[in-house]
């Protein structure tokens, strides 16, 4: 690219100060030194927007100056961001503030080193301007002491700790953002870690090049969103990925080890690797205990490789291999691996498993002989797994193996080749039947021309849909969709899932369709109201009570139709107290009006078919029961509800139902539905929820409430880590709470304290463990949460 000149950006800034012209003059010097001209580019249009947008010149001047040394810290592809970020928050806070947001990047870049961490924090400016507008200019007082002490992933859980708990209360919100408060430093404490990688990466860099006589790359990463634990150590590019911080390691007998012992382990078992591991081997065809079986080897032959050179290092790593105390409850194949690994490098160890003593003497004598081939590596992992195949109980999920026991060894991927990441390949995934065909719209001509072949059946290689239900002439208005009995689906909904792990979305992940259970008999949903009328009176009397009152008197208003006259008389003893009387001397009248639109959200995985211990029903039964009252209650109050529910059959179908649309009254067409209510399948909660919330923005309510009903965590048939779909929802739960959605959870599952807390919140849940009380308890629980 040509080199871009000043001159051709000028009319960016025509109506701008002589102050504005000069800053623009020095700082594209000094930008010009440490930006492409392809970064200058991008540089000047977005101060030209920032200008363009009439905020003041401070802010187009801080933008200048400011930038060029955030670039230096962490790349030019940080320009974007900062502009994109500027924007996002300049409709909510004032330039003064955007102006000191902007002079602290330098600070916080250099502090954090890294254009991922760095764009991660311009997103958490983001989100509290968005929830504590207050608090933002008493905390960029402060960045420089908070970044000194926190990780990226401290200082957000700090930031919405605080936003959150002083929601309203103004005053202590500025009091927690300035450090004033005993709350903000306990907090502050308690996120505080124990060893930055900040304050030493020149450290470790030195401290390898001491190893090796030659430079290596590190970079610091933030995965610890949910907890303290930061990501697995990892080698790509050839550069070390390192956790940005590391409390000291505490081993289960109370011998601790320090958090600049863990980084010295990591960077020298990542050099290791890059010094030693020549190729990588091809995994596709392996499963990953075989993965994991040769990559322990392959660990294994370059650390005792480096202790050849640099023996002093057997201690350091040693003492960060668990200890017996350390592995209770791990899975045995863990715990093999763990006593192989430490048997190899510890000659004092006692080796618990004799197969593994065995084994470790063939390792011995093949490093003798081939010490630098990476291919005995795969040879001897691919035997040693056949090996515990028979020896030990090889039965674990692929997710518990990320989690690695030995904290200093990275995630490998460094010796690894595949053709395409698992999550991001389509082949290889789990297709459910409903999606094995081709589905093709056609129009009304089509479809009649072609619907007398009768061998087309549930094989067929394509599926033809017609947008409306089709009624043939000789069918007395029955549709083909009730005679055959298919269901008509919706077009495609792609929803993002949220990874816990890599602390990103997975693109249009999950697809969802609409789907119609086919009707019941509106008898079976009137003979429930019949037989709960002693809780319907109940609820008509509480219905009653929550009915729109008509016209409402404020008093002690500003402003008003009459006079307060208590008020008033208030107001002039005052005055002749001599003291300044309020100015609140009117009575308001107001039109009392409920504003309230709810989504009941049922789960109907195949769990709800089991029985209620202690009665005759099903849980579907009971769902069936409390939904009809319910929907019987709001009929009589006028609120806007939906019901609906869900099920999935891996990502590929979340299946979702309507059941009562919103604005529809509890007429006979929607309690054949209700009856007509089936279980099946899996429980892929967070795009269900993600769809329901969509449905709630569409309405005008002031109050948009989404209840979800279910007997049990979230789970899917292609998915193995009981985290992951757990973490989605939450991630969903808070996507629709920055949307103004309330979002409750009502478990029947006696156990689900734990993690639907986790999902949903503290004072977001609740747990049932009688069920048979659901029909009388959720009508009661609407009424309390849209009062």
């Amino acid at each position: 690219m040509s080199a871009v000149q000043l001159s051709d950006f000028e009319q960016k800034f025509r109506d701008s100060s002589d102050i504005l012209h000069d800053a623009l003059a020095g700082s594209f010097v000094e930008a010009s030194k440490v930006m492409s001209p392809n970064g200058l580019k991008v540089y000047l249009d977005g101060a030209g927007a920032l200008h363009a947008m009439g905020k003041g010149e401070d802010m187009v001047i801080s933008f200048l100056e400011e930038t060029p040394m955030v670039v230096r810290e962490v790349g030019e592809s940080i320009i974007g961001e900062i502009v994109f970020s500027i924007m996002k928050m300049s409709s909510q806070t004032s330039s003064s503030v955007l102006v000191l947001m902007i002079a602290s990047l330098p600070n916080v870049a250099r502090r954090m080193s890294d254009f991922d961490l760095l764009k991660g924090y311009l997103r958490l400016m983001e989100r509290m301007i968005a929830l504590a507008p207050r608090g933002m200019r008493p905390m960029l007082n402060n960045i420089d002491q908070l970044t000194s002490k926190l990780t990226l992933g401290g200082l957000r859980r700090w930031v919405l700790y605080g936003a959150e708990s002083f929601k309203r209360d103004f005053k202590a919100q500025i009091a927690y953002f300035e450090l004033s408060s005993a709350e903000s430093m306990q907090i502050l404490e308690q996120e505080r870690r124990g060893t930055l990688f900040i304050d030493n990466q020149r450290k470790l860099q030195f401290y390898l090049r001491a190893f090796y006589n030659r430079d290596f790359f590190l970079r610091p990463t933030s995965g610890d969103y949910e907890t303290k634990k930061g990501l697995r150590p990892y080698i790509e590019y050839g550069v070390m990925h390192i956790p940005d911080a590391y409390d000291d390691y505490k081993h289960a007998s109370g011998r601790i080890v320090p958090g600049m012992d863990c980084y010295r382990a990591v960077c020298a078992h990542a050099a290791a690797h890059i010094m030693e591991t020549r190729v990588a081997f091809k995994g596709d065809d392996l499963n990953p205990l075989q993965v994991a079986c040769v990559s322990l080897i392959e660990d294994l032959r370059v650390e005792l490789n480096t202790l050849k050179k640099f023996p002093g290092m057997k201690k350091t790593w040693i003492a960060l291999h668990p200890e017996d105390e350390d592995l209770k409850d791990l899975n045995p194949f863990i715990v093999d691996l763990v006593d192989f690994s430490r048997a190899t490098l510890d000659q004092k160890y006692t080796v618990k498993q004799s197969f593994n003593s065995d084994f470790l003497k063939l390792f011995i004598k093949k490093m003798t002989k081939m010490p630098e081939s990476s291919a005995m590596s795969y040879e001897l992992g691919m035997k040693y797994y056949e090996l515990l195949k028979t020896e030990t109980d090889v039965k674990i999920s692929a997710s518990a193996l990320v989690s690695t026991p030995i904290i200093y060894r990275d995630d490998n991927r460094y010796i690894w080749e595949y053709e395409e990441l698992d999550w991001l390949s389509e082949g290889n995934d789990y297709v459910p039947v409903s999606q094995r065909q081709v589905r093709k719209n056609v129009n009304i001509m089509e479809m009649y021309n072609e619907l007398d072949v009768e061998t087309a059946g549930d094989d067929a290689q394509e599926i033809w849909t017609l947008e409306s239900e089709y009624f043939p002439d000789e069918l007395d208005g029955v549709s083909i969709n009730e005679i055959e009995g298919k269901e008509p689906v919706s077009e495609p909904f792609h929803y993002n899932e949220w990874d816990y792990q890599l602390q990103l979305y997975r693109p249009n992940w999950a697809t969802l369709y609409e789907r119609c259970l086919r009707k019941g008999d509106p008898e079976l949903i009137n003979k429930i109201l019949k037989t709960h009328k002693p809780i319907a009176n109940q609820l008509k009397n509480a219905i009653d009570r929550m009915q729109p009152q008509g016209l409402v008197k404020l008093k002690k208003q500003q402003e008003g139709s009459e006079l307060d006259l208590d008020a008033c008389v208030t107001a002039l003893a005052d005055i002749r107290s001599g003291i300044t009387p309020s100015d609140r001397i009117y009575v308001k009248k107001v039109q009392h009006v409920r504003d309230v639109s709810v989504n009941l959200l049922m789960d109907l995985s195949e769990s709800t078919n089991d029985m209620v211990i202690g009665s005759d029903k099903t849980i579907l039964e009971l769902m069936k029961e409390s939904t009809s009252l319910l929907s019987w209650a709001i009929d009589k109050i006028g609120d806007n509800l939906t019901i609906s529910g869900f099920a999935s059959d891996s990502r590929h179908d979340v299946q979702y139902y309507r059941f009562k649309p919103f604005h529809y009254s509890f007429n006979d067409e929607v309690k054949g539905r209700l009856a007509g209510i089936k279980g099946g399948l899996s429980t892929r909660m967070g795009t269900a929820i993600r769809h329901a919330g969509v449905d709630l923005l569409t309405q005008s309510s002031a109050k948009k409430i989404l209840l979800i009903l279910t007997d049990g965590e979230p789970a899917d048939i292609d998915v193995d880590d009981p985290q992951h779909l757990r973490m989605d929802a939450k991630k969903a739960v808070e996507e629709l709470r920055s949307h103004g959605i309330v979002t409750f959870c009502i478990s029947l599952d006696p156990h689900a304290d734990e993690y639907v807390s986790r999902i949903f919140g503290k004072n977001r849940f609740m747990v049932i463990d009688n069920i048979q009380k659901l029909p009388e308890r959720l009508p009661q629980l609407f009424i309390s949460l849209t009062k």
